[in-house]
């Protein structure tokens, strides 16, 4: 009988069906990026071009893929990232992931805005989870979020910086994507042809802002799901802002986002590790792929200070890509989605197996014992990616 890495030897090969059991609107939401898709094509152009040159002649090793971040031993150079409205696009889908994560000892990073609270979730955690924050404008909610995460046993604090305002996500406009889903003749029936994602409604409820949801004023649900969430939001993060905050959390924080090499350097001076993305090409059509900063950043900042990284990832070959380029750690999020979309919690599983074992396999084939050994392989690309300033 055939097993799953039989059926669905690569991530890639399970989107065909996650694509099938999702409503339109849902797979829209997780699939497109903004503008033109060019950012989000991009990340995986650049990764697809970036090779690494084995050597041979050093016996026969087992890799060991255990990697140290904020004092915590992982068991991979992986986790899972931020994903907002998570259970729109597979109902339950946080508190899947959040156990796998916790089983597997990698982190799983719950947003602001996904549907299941922090309250939800943490449970299932045991006091080793990720909270991204998305800044709110509001003091009081700000204090309150931080509070209810700490109390909650969330150990990394995962500051965005990268929404200084709302993209245009015209792909999401022309699908109708809403939280809770509209309910119209075009979602009645792409529910209906998606049982299995209808079934989990049912099961799970409707869609919501689980976090923001204490924070609706007396106007109820509409308001926060129809804008109050984005209003939140804190349209003009600066250095003072990340200044409150690391007055108010205690544990490590990490800013997301960053992608020039004068930020990410002046960020040392405020957070214990900056992470590149461009938000999976969500936000800014125009901005490059984190990989083509990567270097550059990495050789301003040093060998010591922590760098993650995220966007457009979608296997273990592209972690691998991520680390040799100069990155700690890649967070992945598309997949991980895709796989519980195709085959529920084991679809989860299973990405996170395709990763590891593509990870361990590379690892092998050019005899790295670990992690800082996979690093020193040589790295090229057949293509000319990286960014050179233009004087005008």
């Amino acid at each position: 009988m055939a097993t799953l890495a039989d059926k669905y030897p690569r991530i890639s090969d399970m989107k065909a069906k996650a694509i099938k059991r999702m409503p339109h609107f849902a797979a829209e939401y997780l699939l497109s990026g903004t503008g033109y898709d060019r950012a989000m094509d991009l990340n995986q152009e650049v990764l697809k071009n970036i090779f690494l040159t084995p050597r041979y002649l050093k016996g026969t090793v087992e890799a060991n893929l255990q990697t140290k971040l904020f004092n915590r031993v992982y068991s991979a150079p992986f986790g899972i990232a931020p994903i907002g409205m998570t259970s729109l696009i597979w109902p339950g889908a946080e508190i899947d992931l959040a156990k796998l994560a916790t089983n597997k000892n990698i982190p799983y990073t719950l947003s602001t805005v996904a549907c299941a609270s922090i309250e939800k979730v943490a449970p299932h955690l045991e006091g080793r989870g990720w909270f991204q924050l998305y800044p709110p404008k509001d003091k009081m909610i700000r204090g309150d979020l931080l509070k209810r995460a700490s109390d909650n046993g969330y150990e990394v604090l995962v500051i965005t910086s990268d929404i200084p305002a709302s993209s245009r996500r015209e792909r999401l406009r022309m699908a109708g994507v809403s939280v809770p889903p509209k309910i119209n003749f075009r979602t009645i029936f792409q529910a209906a042809i998606s049982p299995s994602w209808s079934i989990g409604i049912l099961r799970h409820g409707m869609p919501k802002f689980g976090t923001m949801n204490k924070y609706q004023n007396s106007q109820g649900n509409k308001k926060i799901q129809k804008g109050y969430a984005g209003s939140q939001m804190d349209r003009y993060l600066d250095w003072k802002y990340l200044e409150e905050v690391r007055n108010l959390w205690k544990g490590p924080i990490v800013l997301k986002g960053l992608m020039d090499s004068r930020d990410a350097l002046k960020a040392k001076d405020y957070v214990d590790a900056i992470y590149l993305s461009n938000h999976g090409g969500r936000q800014l059509d125009l901005a490059p792929s984190p990989m083509q900063v990567l270097p550059e950043i990495r050789k301003e900042l040093g060998n010591n200070y922590p760098i993650i990284i995220d966007s457009g990832f979608y296997s273990g070959q592209d972690v691998v890509k991520g680390l040799m380029l100069g990155a700690d750690f890649v967070m992945v999020g598309r997949p991980f989605m895709i796989g519980i979309a195709a085959l529920g919690s084991k679809g989860a599983e299973h990405t996170h197996y395709i990763i590891k074992d593509e990870i361990e396999n590379i690892m092998e084939q050019v005899c790295a014992k670990n992690i800082k050994e996979l690093k020193n392989q040589k790295v090229s690309t057949s293509k000319d990616f990286y960014l050179k300033s233009i004087d005008l």
